[in-house]
């Protein structure tokens, strides 16, 4: 085995689905003739120790492990444990984490080799022709690498994001029928990045990191391929797009709908679909041709329905426009799922107050199934690949600041008393009127228990 590749985040019983992210580098380079295996461990029910000991069986050249901001604590620690129990390959870290801290990762572990920042696909397959043949290829020349060299760190020039993604092999489906199986549907990812400026976003950030578009696209005969296939190896007709942004703006939006749903029929694919966007992207005949070839439900991140925050987020889009967006969705029987960020560090209680107005009247008004929901996080996320984390660093309103510990802030008391009876009235209801919902939690809470390592190590 050449590589195996971990996502270690915490394990579920259910609620499954995919990580694409790891499932498209392992395709890409079993595409390019090396052998390779991944292992999420939100799906399978191994604690770190059986992790180690399964890898230092296969014995991989290099083991890759993809982390974000919540999976970064088990992450490390299994680096740290797989060096201790005597694994020589190389270890490379990849995803939103590690691109935004590689310089002290690798001064903070030396368990790790390689940081690969961006994308990853084609820094990864290079990067295992140099491990496995160091004498005829150059580290220097890997773009979108950091490493050591003597021990200092080296971060090579950033790779330029892929733009053709046709290029790509279809991803693996290592875990589809389990997924299926749990009644959960298979992910397609049609698109990369986002054409939006929104200031809490590290998306945003990590592709600003590499030259090339931000937003790019399939072609809609190579997106329709790999549903035909789907289709036809899992019979299955239902599927979630995982874009952070399905659609565009203008009217070159309506020209690349409609190309999607003429390749949809032409094939005569009887489907049903998810897909998530931006308010402003909600057009009542987009909608509609959109839902003629399956659409069932849209994932809207409204974010706000306070006009000051939308403007601090940099939205470019009013209150106005997002509930618009949703009395279309209504109108035209097509579930929502309604994403909104109750506050942040200048949110006060009049704020919050007026959103919940909002919610309460959506809700009432224009939800049209119990498959529709209002997401709601409470309090905003700051991620160190955002522009939120910027403004907040220069203002001095962090009150946590560290790669590892993580990032935070204090909220207006009134706001954060608010929020705290806000939790307590959620489970309460919770416990009342959906207690299978309560007892699935529970479950989880306890299979991360008893799979997951809690071992901690110091911060520095």
């Amino acid at each position: 085995m050449d590589i195996i590749i971990i996502n270690p985040a915490d394990y579920r019983h259910n609620k499954i689905s995919e990580h694409l992210g790891i499932a498209s580098l392992v395709s890409y380079i079993k595409h390019k003739g090396f052998t390779a295996d991944y292992l999420d461990l939100s799906i399978e029910p191994f604690n770190n120790e059986e992790v180690v000991r399964k890898i230092i069986e296969i014995n991989p050249l290099m083991v890759g492990v993809s982390m974000l901001d919540e999976t970064k604590i088990r992450g490390l620690l299994l680096v740290k444990e797989l060096r201790s129990a005597g694994f020589k390959g190389g270890i490379v870290v990849g995803g939103y984490f590690p691109t935004f801290s590689a310089e002290r990762i690798l001064k903070d572990f030396p368990e790790i080799d390689y940081v690969a920042r961006g994308e990853g696909e084609e820094t990864l397959y290079e990067l295992l022709k140099y491990q496995s043949d160091p004498e005829n290829n150059q580290l220097e020349e890997i773009l979108g690498l950091s490493y050591r060299n003597n021990g200092r760190v080296v971060e090579n020039a950033p790779r330029p994001l892929i733009n053709n993604l046709d290029i790509l092999p279809p991803v693996e489906r290592k875990y589809a029928k389990q997924i299926l199986s749990g009644g959960e549907a298979l992910r397609i990812s049609a698109t990369r990045g986002c054409w939006g400026s929104c200031t809490f976003c590290d998306i945003i950030g990590l592709y600003k990191t590499s030259k090339g578009k931000a937003w790019r696209r399939r072609t809609s005969a190579n997106v329709i391929d790999e549903i035909s296939s789907l289709i036809k190896t899992y019979k299955t007709n239902h599927f979630i797009f995982n874009d952070d942004q399905f659609l565009i703006k203008g009217s070159k939006a309506r020209i690349l709908v409609e190309e999607f749903a003429s390749e949809i029929e032409k094939r005569n694919l009887n489907i049903t679909f998810d897909l998530m966007c931006r308010a402003d992207t909600v057009k009542p005949d987009i909608m509609k041709r959109l839902k003629s070839v399956g659409l069932v439900r849209v994932f809207l991140g409204l974010e706000s329905f306070d006009e000051a925050q939308l403007k601090r987020y940099k939205k470019n889009i009013s209150v106005r426009q997002n509930i618009k967006a949703v009395a279309i969705l209504y109108k035209l029987k097509i579930d929502v799922i309604a994403s909104v960020i109750l506050a942040d560090a200048y949110t006060t209680l009049s704020d919050l107050l007026r959103q919940f107005v909002v919610l309460f009247y959506l809700r009432r008004r224009y939800f049209n199934s119990r498959r529709c929901q209002i997401s709601t996080n409470k309090k905003l996320e700051v991620y160190p690949g955002s522009a939120v984390y910027k403004e907040y660093k220069e203002k001095g309103l962090l009150t946590r600041d560290h790669y590892l510990n993580g990032y935070d802030f204090q909220l207006k008391p009134l706001t954060a008393i608010r929020l705290v009876l806000l939790t307590i009235e959620e489970k309460v209801t919770r416990l009342l009127f959906r207690p299978k919902d309560v007892i699935n939690d529970i479950i989880n809470i306890l299979a991360m228990k008893r799979y997951n390592s809690h071992k901690v190590f110091n911060l520095r």
